[in-house]
């Protein structure tokens, strides 16, 4: 594990709002949640199942210095017999915002295959909220 500022600010369960801005998926959006553990790590789920019927999770880490943050993670997904087809790497770079309610990101992703070629490269905008909030 890499060496993490953590802040409390940002801790928690957030609900976001990926829109993709380029790439295959460009004008679609999705909702995500993200929870950053007191301990550098983020945990990544869709809510939205996959063709498969999966719905994919991802784990990765995060710092955070001042107003900004940066997180990373991967989202393996299986076929229906569970064996893993492609890898999705996910990062992005963001601001908190003062009152640490929300926050804004932009990053990409690159998914493989299962033989490591690259199938598809995305990038996207984030709005995230602390879940729980009105």
């Amino acid at each position: 594990m890499t060496t993490t500022l953590t802040d409390s600010a940002l801790v928690g369960p957030w609900r976001a709002q990926l829109t993709f801005t380029k790439g295959p998926r460009e004008g679609e959006r999705e909702p995500v949640m993200l929870t950053f553990l007191r301990d550098g790590v983020i945990v990544h789920a869709d809510e939205i199942h996959a063709d498969n019927g999966q719905l994919p999770r991802g784990i990765g880490e995060w710092t955070i210095q001042d107003d900004r943050l940066s997180y990373w993670f991967n989202v393996v997904l299986n076929d229906p017999t569970g064996r893993p087809t492609m890898v999705v790497y996910v990062h992005g770079d963001g601001t908190l915002a003062p009152d640490a309610r929300t926050f804004m990101a932009s990053g990409g992703s690159e998914v493989y295959g299962s033989g490591r070629q690259v199938l598809a490269t995305h990038h996207a905008d984030l709005l995230a909220t602390r879940a729980g909030t009105a």
